[in-house]
């Protein structure tokens, strides 16, 4: 369903069409819908990106058109898709070769308390990234991060996170699998909030976490998925060291 489909569901339901209503209907259901979108790791909310890095690069932009990404309209492209937001895996591929390593995220806690010498970008301390540290956006909002070590050499990162919130226009449909039921109900409590009608409104929030509960399981449960974690290991290891 459209925006404007959902929001004629709910102000006919409630015999409330005038047109201010009807504003107030599609301003509810976005906020809901930032709120759905915000609340999980929703498959159709992640997306990846891959960025050249320069040897001795300190602070990584990540601001390159993604590779995979939603459709937040049916017009998208790569160059008007959602940024990322933030990181949440990143490998790093050095030039020239054709695989590339995990680097895992850490706090900066982490960091100054086990050895705060891997910040200094010094010769003797440069290698392939193991670890990155993320970092605010700058100023036009694109997600930064801090290799760890800084690279010795040139390479490739690629980076998968979760996209930036883009709202709904009048005719774009939620990105997120069965959000619509979960809309539906939030929005129209907001609109019984908005008369007044406190307790009509409180069944329609229960209903709607039932509704948002339906929705993360047709996300994280029907669909033919398992998340597993699988460790990288080295090809010169031999059984012998895992016994």
């Amino acid at each position: 369903m459209t925006l404007s489909e959902l929001a004629d569901q709910i102000t006919t339901k409630l015999s409330d069409t005038d047109a201010a209503s009807v504003v107030t209907c599609k301003k509810f259901l976005n906020n809901r819908y930032r709120m759905l979108f915000e609340s999980a790791l929703w498959t159709n909310s992640m997306g990846t990106v891959s960025t050249s890095v320069a040897a001795e690069d300190e602070i990584i932009t990540l601001s390159d058109d993604p590779t995979v990404f939603y459709y937040p309209t049916s017009s998208t492209v790569a160059s008007t898709a959602p940024k990322l937001d933030f990181v949440v895996a990143m490998r790093f591929t050095e030039t020239g070769k054709a695989d590339g390593a995990e680097i895992v995220g850490a706090s900066w806690m982490q960091f100054f308390q086990l050895d705060p010498n891997q910040w200094n970008n010094t010769s003797q301390r440069r290698a392939n990234p193991s670890n990155f540290v993320p970092l605010p956006p700058d100023a036009s909002g694109n997600c930064r991060i801090k290799p760890i070590p800084t690279p010795k050499t040139a390479g490739t990162l690629f980076a998968l996170g979760k996209l930036k919130f883009v709202e709904m226009g009048d005719s774009d449909s939620p990105v997120i699998l069965g959000a619509e039921n979960s809309l539906l109900s939030y929005a129209e409590a907001d609109m019984l909030e908005r008369s007044m009608q406190y307790q009509k409104a409180q069944i329609k929030f229960g209903e709607a976490g039932n509704m948002l509960q339906i929705c993360r399981d047709l996300d994280n449960v029907q669909p033919d998925k398992m998340n597993t974690i699988v460790p990288m290991i080295a090809d010169y290891w031999q059984r012998t060291d895992l016994v």
